[in-house]
């Protein structure tokens, strides 16, 4: 049997009864079973053997679920995924995933994104040499490790200390971003500003209110913090729907496959967030001028400075 986990936050404009509302109208449409014992509460029977799917809306939110069902040959099991596809626009934040993989493949059918999880060159690789990695608890660090690597020299402070917050914190360039949690956006805004070019030419050069450009900045920031550091500050548009689908995918994939998360290996967090960033239209301009010494990522433990 495979098993799902869902929940959610709803949108400020909905509430228990629009959820319960929109799963009887798929319900009568695709022709299986629902009770409603009261307006939080909905059973919904599949026609599958299964724990019993029970959507729970209490305070805003979709009660978190982990339950099995089984995977028939008939496919009536798709409706499930349908389902949960369907309720996620009605909610701020909406979290899915199976075993299996079906939702992440499911999404990607539904909403194709032409990116591809590209290998690293011999040259972007070397990155992983100047790190270290033995006592990485997880994915924020990595990747905070690998723009430290970027952006310890860069910008008008010259008295940087390697892997310190506080001049860590300084090379944002908005102090209004110089916050908690918002540091985060800051650091990778930071090492885009600095590191990259956007459609052929570097980022510093580009008037600060070029549509085009922000559109891909925030899309970049907001998705990368999410799916790589785990801090949800809500969708910033299309573009950042379009990485959020691609992650999803290539996780539940990558999954399958190991048994890991992506997440969970330099490789797999550097090769998501490089596909990304040349999605959006920014190429790394050149490798870091590393530092003599080796950067240890467990000093970036955001968690413990909130």
């Amino acid at each position: 049997m495979n098993s799902v986990f869902f929940s959610g936050k709803l949108k400020k404009r909905y509430n228990a009864v629009d959820v319960q509302n929109a799963i009887c109208t798929f319900a009568k449409e695709h022709e299986i079973a629902v009770q409603c014992p009261d307006e939080t509460k909905t059973f919904v029977d599949f026609g599958i053997k299964s724990e019993g799917f029970c959507f729970s809306v209490e305070n805003g939110k979709l009660t978190k679920q982990y339950i099995k069902h089984d995977v028939d040959d008939a496919g009536k099991f798709r409706c499930i995924y349908e389902l949960l596809y369907q309720l996620r626009s009605l909610f701020t934040e909406y979290e899915a995933f199976d075993d299996f993989g079906i939702w992440a493949e499911y999404c990607y059918q539904k909403e194709p994104v032409q990116i591809t999880l590209r290998k690293l060159t011999e040259e972007e690789a070397e990155i992983k040499e100047h790190l270290n990695l033995s006592h990485c608890t997880d994915s924020c660090q990595i990747l905070l490790g690998i723009i430290e690597l970027f952006i310890w020299d860069k910008g008008p402070f010259k008295d940087e200390v390697l892997g310190d917050w506080p001049t860590m914190i300084q090379k944002i360039r908005d102090e209004r971003q110089r916050v908690a949690f918002i540091w985060l956006y800051g650091i990778i805004d930071a090492w885009i500003y600095y590191c990259m070019d956007f459609c052929g030419k570097p980022v510093s050069e580009y008037p600060e209110n070029n549509k085009k450009l922000k559109e891909a900045m925030w899309a970049a920031i907001c998705g990368f913090t999410a799916n790589i550091l785990h801090v949800w500050g809500g969708c910033s548009g299309k573009l950042e729907k379009d990485i959020t689908v691609f992650f999803e995918y290539e996780d539940q994939k990558y999954k399958r496959q190991t048994g890991y998360k992506l997440d969970q290996s330099f490789y797999g967090v550097y090769r998501y967030v490089l596909s990304s960033l040349e999605y959006l239209g920014f190429r790394i301009r050149q490798q870091p001028n590393y530092p003599s010494e080796t950067l240890d990522v467990t000093c970036f433990d955001y968690y413990s400075l909130i």
